[in-house]
């Protein structure tokens, strides 16, 4: 999946001089091929509609928008998965034969090769995976229809009906026929075992795009270049016991002044600064500020002024470039005195950020470091690594877990550059839990016994989805019940959320916690009159 992504994407960023022309040759041949029709449900084709990692989004009309709705229609057998009606299937995309990816001539002059087995391997590593798995997506909202595309890693497009996004050919109708037949066949096979479907889904989907966890440890173990090297682990692991609260003696006032010797501190420590980086810096914390962070300090305020450091504490005044990790002049920990907060928020930088807070608390700065405890079981091993294919700006605040890793493919283990064998990715693997997928289930109506009818009996004769029932009280009850979708490892599923107040209890699926949602807006309703 990583090269896809590459070959489509290196065509903005790389120099056509280091490729020889090869850069220009291959965007010829993606603009011919795109407006040449291929109906085979392949590879090459799906990468065409998630329109090579351009990730934007396009606006569906004509034909296409008709194949949307039956998309939709065709996938509502199934409950919803989300709100607005959200609907989702895994489907399985074969490579394909060579011939649906180029033909041995236009290979020869896009891809520059010269003998057959150049023109296999080519292709081959355009695809290597003979199974690719995509996920669709469809939703309604304001009677418009919404179709998503993902293949699980980074590649996604997404197409709108409701008349916004870049314009689509027409010659994209074609593809979006083969799409539909496809599902209307995979839909037919699941609807006669949907847990057997399920099953499947669940022990074939590859690794790399599923959440699982590792205990640190052990991916240490099996991967022992991935222990980060903490020369002062002691001292690191004494900072996070006595920072847990905080440490120090907390100051009286907070200026811009006082700010700017603190982050001074953490900057050169989280940047390790070298003597010839560090020539031509100013002595004066202040100027030192406003040479290295891009922040500016308004002329106008007061340097000694508490008042006017409140002016200037806000918009990532204290982060350490644009690492998401923050300095903060922090005065609610101990209401009227003031502290230096580090808070580390993306979880590829939890080492740097240690340095950071090691550096503050060997001056004795009265110091608060944000989820200590969880560093410090990061530190100690004791904690679990993410598994996940979602690792780009990963924040703390997303998981349990303290740090992430996206297991490489199968072929990419053949690659010395992702320093993990084929033998290391089964032991991982073998090692991990795994959290469940999300399990399709046949949409039935409601029976009319049902209390969810209890504010609207007179008026329904004929059972409904509970889909239905919910936008029926939305309308004529002004009673919103939406979800927020809860990830932790141990717990997974839904929350409902009554008009904007949250349910903290969590539900499996959507259609259960929606049903509980309105359950409690109807019994309120039922006790106010």
């Amino acid at each position: 999946m990583f090269y896809n992504w590459f070959l489509f994407h290196r065509f903005a960023f790389e120099d056509d001089v280091l490729l020889g022309g090869l850069v220009p040759k291959r965007n010829r041949f993606m603009r011919k091929i795109t407006y040449k029709i291929m109906k085979r449900f392949v590879q090459p084709n799906m990468y065409r509609l998630l329109r090579n990692g351009s990730r934007d989004e396009y606006h569906l009309a004509d034909r296409a928008e008709e194949i949307a709705w039956e998309l939709h229609n065709v996938l509502s057998v199934f409950e919803p998965c989300g709100d607005d009606d959200n609907r989702s299937i895994w489907l399985e995309v074969p490579r394909g034969k060579i011939t649906d990816w180029m033909t041995y001539e236009e290979a020869q002059e896009y891809e520059d090769v010269t003998t057959r087995e150049e023109y296999e391997l080519a292709w081959k590593e355009s695809y290597p995976c003979e199974t690719q798995w995509i996920r669709l997506t469809t939703a309604v909202y304001e009677n418009n229809v919404f179709l998503h595309l993902y293949d699980g890693e980074m590649g996604y497009a997404n197409y709108r009906g409701d008349k916004q996004g870049h314009y689509l050919h027409p010659v994209f109708f074609e593809y979006f026929e083969s799409l539909l037949n496809e599902v209307r066949l995979l839909v037919k096979k699941v609807l006669k075992d949907v847990d057997a479907y399920n099953a499947y889904v669940d022990e074939n989907l590859p690794k790399q795009i599923r959440e699982g966890r590792i205990p640190r440890k052990e991916l240490y173990r099996i991967l022992p270049w991935r222990r980060p090297e903490l020369e002062d682990k002691e001292k690191i692991v004494k900072m996070l016991q006595d920072c847990k609260t905080y440490c120090g003696e907390p100051l009286d006032k907070m200026t811009i002044r006082t700010f700017c010797k603190y982050y001074r501190i953490a900057y050169e420590a989280f940047r390790e600064l070298d003597a010839e980086e560090t020539t031509n810096d100013p002595i004066d914390d202040v100027e030192f500020y406003r040479k290295r962070h891009f922040h500016q300090i308004p002329n106008e305020l007061d340097l000694d002024s508490e008042d006017d450091f409140q002016k200037f504490d806000h918009d990532h005044y204290g982060e350490l470039g644009f690492s998401r990790t923050n300095i903060l002049a922090d005065d609610y920990t101990v209401p009227g005195k003031w502290v230096i907060r580090v808070s580390v928020n993306y979880s590829a930088q939890i080492w740097d950020g240690l340095k950071v807070a090691l550096a503050l608390y060997e001056t004795g700065a009265p110091l608060k470091v944000d989820d200590a405890e969880r560093l410090l079981a990061a530190v100690q091993e004791d904690d679990y690594v993410r598994l996940t294919s979602h690792t780009f700006h990963n924040y703390l605040n997303w998981q349990d877990e303290t740090s992430v890793y996206s297991l490489p493919w199968e072929y990419e283990c053949d690659y010395e550059e992702y320093g993990v064998t084929r033998e290391q990715l089964q032991e991982i693997i073998d090692y991990s839990e795994w959290m469940s997928e999300q399990k399709l289930k046949i949409q039935h109506k409601v029976p009319l016994e049902s209390p969810l009818y209890d504010l609207m009996r007179d008026k329904v004769t004929e059972p409904m989805f509970l889909y239905d029932i919910r936008m029926k009280i939305w309308k004529d009850y002004d009673g919103y019940v939406g979800t927020s979708h809860y990830s932790e490892f141990a717990k997974t599923g839904y929350r409902p959320y009554l008009n904007g107040a949250n349910i903290q209890k969590v539900y499996k699926t959507w259609s259960e916690a929606v049903t509980a949602g309105l359950l409690e807006l109807i019994e309120s309703r039922k006790n106010n009159g």
